[in-house]
């Protein structure tokens, strides 16, 4: 098989559609064109979210027409933080950290991809990373600005896979720098940063970005001895501060750092994969604090709060041990039910003591408050009567 007469090498991090894109321009071609036409793969393509989980056969051409290795593509697309962020990522549909693109035909409903305008303008060939699509990914390891998600002057989403979509539309030299609809520079965008008071917590979120690239660097080892439920234990956490049960939590910390944290309107509790960066990145700022000199700091919070274990998770089961064990140890705050086993057990026990089972004695033996005591006392006679 002959190989494209322009083949360029994944940038690093570069995400598989953004590298896709480059190589049709690099070829001088657009990208239907260039697929369909002058590779042969005749399926469709951007009308998926081909980060995800991009067909074999798709694979397979550009694997022989470009001489990369099909392990290397692989690599380039968001399967490849299983094991490390997730379990397994869904063929379809909305999954933990990934950014929904709310794909309709060709075109994106929602933000699904964003960019730093920094990063963007350092770039000699600009291109966009693959950690640009995780939620967790709010601000910018390098630059610390909060990453974008619209374009700033017709605010609408990254999709430069349109760019050169349209008869007589050229595609112009650099063109993943430039929005695809009003071809204004990103990389031009005037960067966002957010004042945090805490630096630990800032740097410690910093860190935590930076591990998504490096996943052989453990920062969570006082929680669990790989990313998994460690991630998993964040989100939970994120979702505990931003849900309907949460508004104690977010009035101490937005009190503790002076800046709004979550939001408060019952109508807008969306999932943190669809919220603004800036929205999420108080949000991991706040947990990622919570998180240091755990447990203490935030059950600190969650008595300032009066918050109990039942509204940690609609589904305990679902808490990842680490947290699980927590919530069983220190926010448990329901009485312990006697059964009636235990209740006849001590009436036997005073009786043989040459005592009268009365409900004032079993309450004392069995550490009773007055109505308990008189209820496991009724119990007692129905089974001597």
């Amino acid at each position: 098989m002959i190989l494209l007469p322009a083949h360029p090498q994944p940038k690093d991090n570069e995400i598989l559609s953004s590298w896709m894109v480059r190589l049709a321009f690099a070829n001088g071609l657009p990208l239907h064109t260039f697929y369909s036409a002058y590779l042969g793969y005749k399926e469709p393509i951007w009308s998926r979210d081909i980060d995800r989980h991009p067909s074999d056969g798709l694979l397979n051409v550009i694997s022989r027409r470009s001489g990369q290795a099909l392990e290397k593509l692989k690599s380039l697309t968001l399967s490849s933080y299983e094991g490390f962020l997730f379990e397994r990522l869904p063929l379809t549909g909305n999954s933990p950290w990934i950014i929904p693109a709310g794909l309709f035909h060709r075109t994106r409903q929602r933000a699904g991809m964003q960019f730093c305008p920094l990063c963007l303008r350092d770039d000699v060939v600009p291109y966009y990373r693959r950690c640009w699509r995780l939620a967790l990914y709010a601000m910018c390891e390098h630059h610390l600005c909060i990453m974008r998600e619209y374009c700033p002057s017709c605010s609408t989403p990254v999709a430069f896979h349109r760019h050169g979509i349209g008869r007589g539309k050229d595609i112009p030299a650099g063109a993943l720098r430039f929005c695809h609809r009003c071809d204004v520079d990103l990389s031009q965008t005037p960067p966002d940063h957010l004042f945090w008071s805490e630096a630990r917590s800032f740097s410690r979120l910093v860190a935590t970005i930076k591990s998504l690239e490096q996943p052989g660097s453990n920062l969570w080892h006082v929680f669990s001895p790989c990313g998994v439920p460690f991630f998993q234990g964040i989100r939970v956490l994120i979702g505990v501060i931003n849900g309907r049960n949460g508004h104690g939590l977010r009035q101490q910390l937005g009190e503790i750092f002076g800046i709004k944290i979550g939001n408060d309107d019952p109508k807008k509790h969306f999932d943190f994969e669809g919220l603004g960066a800036k929205e999420r990145l108080t949000l991991l700022l706040a947990v990622i604090w919570l998180t240091d000199d755990w447990p203490k700091r935030f059950l600190n919070l969650c008595s300032l709060a009066k918050f109990t274990r039942s509204r940690l998770a609609e589904d305990f089961r679902a808490l990842p041990f680490w947290l699980a064990c927590m919530a069983d140890e220190y926010l448990d705050s329901r009485s312990y039910v006697l059964s009636s086993e235990e209740i006849i057990a001590a009436g036997y026990y005073l009786k043989n003591k040459q005592q009268t089972v009365t409900w004032q004695l079993l309450g004392v033996t069995l550490g009773l408050p007055r109505d308990s005591a008189k209820a496991a006392w009724q119990i007692w006679t129905s089974r001597n009567s």
